[in-house]
């Protein structure tokens, strides 16, 4: 890979430790860039109260921050995951050094991962990687040409905002991140733009109906950034995938006449798309942040919307007894659900839910 390296200002402990991270990634055959049309990724060195933003073209681009934290006192969580966001990076490494000689770093993600261990360039270096390497898959192509049988509601689209407002009280939806606190207008709009979100919230539910005059694998997804305890509309807070353009890593999305131009379906969507292609059986997908015990968990911490992360989980799908009707864990995030049904899987879960994740170095 190729990538570059953004200073602000000097912070020796930050600026020792970047410096061992870029030596590790030197060592691994990586290369230092300074053409932004070539680079994976940016190792961009900030400060905690003013996280510079890299303005990076296209979501293609990961952006990795380093900070160094002191004084944190038992807000470590709050204070990366609020800097992540404020910097718009898709993992923040926080430094914190000790009372002894040595640092503890923290890595934080969008996906409320939160991990730590003693610094080691050769550890962060694999954690890095997975992120830094991975690919989006989060595009969305819009064609009004849902029929118009489908364009008010369905009883599919029905037990969708049902299950929603039961995610709601079974407490695994967590509430949706207020971006408006913490970013000024105009970085809200870079944000939407190369990410196509509005609102950072967690949790998602789908389920097939097959329309055949659209594609042999269609289905509902809720929306990216909704609220999924109140959902409403068709082609705003619940849209219909007909297909998925893979090599352009673009959700193929079937609206009505009247859809809200803005409304973009879950960055998991094409995690589902491959399920429901892989495993003719599954009729639901259910993905929720939180845990159940014994359960296959994937191995890397990949991005949300990445085909690294879908790749993996229908592989993990299918070392499962039944892969049509399982649980699997998401590294540092979550739950993925399949099933017949959304009222199967939530008679099999509803009582197993644990809300903690927990986190695994």
């Amino acid at each position: 890979m190729k990538f570059s390296v953004i200073k602000n200002g000097i912070d020796p402990v930050r600026d020792n430790i970047a410096e061992s991270i870029i030596q590790k990634f030197l060592e691994h055959g990586d290369q230092l860039s300074d053409d932004v049309n070539e680079i994976q990724f940016v190792l961009n060195l900030i400060d905690v109260d003013h996280p510079n933003i890299y303005r990076r073209r296209s979501q293609s681009v990961f952006v990795i921050s380093l900070v160094t934290g002191y004084n944190l006192n038992g807000t470590a969580r709050s204070v990366c995951y609020t800097t992540l966001v404020r910097s718009l990076s898709n993992m923040l490494i926080c430094a914190v050094p000790t009372n002894g000689h040595g640092t503890e770093i923290y890595f934080t993600t969008p996906e409320a991962g939160f991990y730590h261990l003693s610094f080691d360039p050769e550890a962060v270096y694999q954690r890095i990687l997975p992120i830094a390497g991975a690919h989006f898959a989060t595009d969305n192509s819009m064609s009004v040409d849902l029929p118009e049988r489908y364009c008010g509601s369905t009883p599919v689209v029905e037990k969708i905002k049902q299950y929603g407002r039961v995610l709601n009280e079974l407490k695994v939806l967590p509430a949706p991140f207020p971006l408006q606190e913490f970013l000024p207008p105009e970085e809200l709009r870079h944000l939407y733009k190369i990410f196509g979100i509005t609102g950072a919230s967690y949790g998602n539910l789908s389920a097939r109906e097959n329309i055949e005059e659209l594609g042999d694998t269609t289905f509902w997804m809720t929306g990216r950034g909704v609220n999924k305890a109140n959902l409403s509309r068709v082609g705003k807070d619940i849209l219909l995938i007909k297909d998925f353009d893979l090599r352009r890593g673009t959700a193929l999305v079937s609206v009505p006449p009247e859809f809200d131009p803005k409304a973009r379906v879950s960055v998991d969507a094409i995690e589902h798309y491959l399920i429901y292609k892989s495993l003719p059986g599954v009729g639901a997908i259910v993905h929720v942040h939180a845990w159940m015990e014994g359960i296959h968990c994937t191995r890397q911490n990949y991005p949300c919307g990445t085909i690294e992360l879908a790749h993996e989980v229908v592989a993990l799908l299918r070392q499962t007894d039944d892969p049509e009707r399982t649980t699997v864990g998401l590294k540092n995030h979550g739950l993925t659900i399949t099933g017949p049904d959304l009222d199967e899987i939530f008679a099999r879960i509803a009582n197993k839910l644990q809300t903690e994740v927990p986190m695994f170095n």
